[in-house]
């Protein structure tokens, strides 16, 4: 298990690049020892978090310095990351960046870093008992741009397997009326947005989830079924293609939704 990756030194055509670049590349870098050393000045605190959040959404990469990998390596509990949440309250902004720092390290530990998977346990176990409230307030009363990082940073966490789909479901109400109008909210310009973040919450349960987890998930009467019902058929063909080939993957349809009033609807007019 080797170190985190990064580029290897050199410019264009394998000619060095001048001392002085070279020293601001480095002083510039953000590791995992120095995002965990930020994190802990409360002035450094934010563009920290958003450094790392820019990094990792470049990652994985093997030409780039991995500090998702870099900073768990040191820090199993990500204890720096959780001490911002248990302190005084923070401006949206670097909530929104908490959050987004979490799913990012979530998503690898689901992943390519699934040696590292105890981490995201213990990302789990902490979040469902210490910081659940703070999670459905940020969901509900917040902005599109915070409902969609709480939904994105669920799905995360359900990703970790069946253990942490089970969680979520026994901490977080799935049979919520103001959950479903999050469904309905769509961002004009096409980009992703509260409706597509919905969507991969309530997919994340059939993906990681063991059978009795999607045995309860689809017996809510509109957890899944609200996706078809708020108009499907204005959906990207991609999002589209991923809802029906995950339903049919689990045999969701033969469980009965393709026999609703609303999955019906919408495969009639496929």
């Amino acid at each position: 298990m080797g170190g985190p990756k990064r580029k290897a030194p050199g410019g264009q055509d394998g000619v060095a690049p001048p001392a002085g670049a070279a020293k601001r590349a480095r002083t510039e870098e953000l590791t995992g020892v120095r995002f965990k050393t930020q994190l802990r000045d409360p002035q450094g605190a934010g563009p920290a978090l958003e450094a790392f959040v820019s990094a990792a959404r470049k990652l994985p990469r093997e030409d780039v310095y991995d500090v998702v990998e870099g900073y768990i390596k040191i820090s199993v509990e990500c204890a720096e990351i959780f001490q911002l949440l248990s302190g005084e309250k923070h401006p949206e902004s670097e909530m929104l960046l908490i959050f987004q720092v979490f799913e990012a390290i979530l998503l690898r530990t689901a992943s390519d870093l699934s040696h590292f998977h105890v981490v995201g346990t213990n990302i789990v176990k902490k979040l469902m008992n210490n910081h659940m409230k703070l999670i459905c307030e940020s969901l509900y009363a917040s902005g599109y741009r915070m409902a969609r990082a709480c939904l994105n940073l669920m799905a995360a966490v359900v990703t970790q397997g069946p253990e942490a789909a089970r969680d979520v479901c026994s901490h977080f109400d799935l049979n919520k009326k103001t959950l479903y109008t999050l469904v309905t909210k769509r961002d004009s310009k096409g980009v992703p947005d509260v409706r597509l973040a919905y969507i991969q919450f309530a997919l994340s349960f059939l993906i990681a989830g063991d059978d009795s987890t999607i045995a309860q998930v689809l017996e809510l009467k509109e957890f899944i079924p609200c996706i078809f019902s708020s108009g499907m058929k204005e959906d990207r063909i991609s999002t589209i293609n991923i809802v029906l080939s995950t339903l049919k993957t689990k045999g969701v349809f033969e469980h009965g939704l393709g026999q609703s009033h609303e999955g019906s609807d919408f495969l009639l007019t496929l």
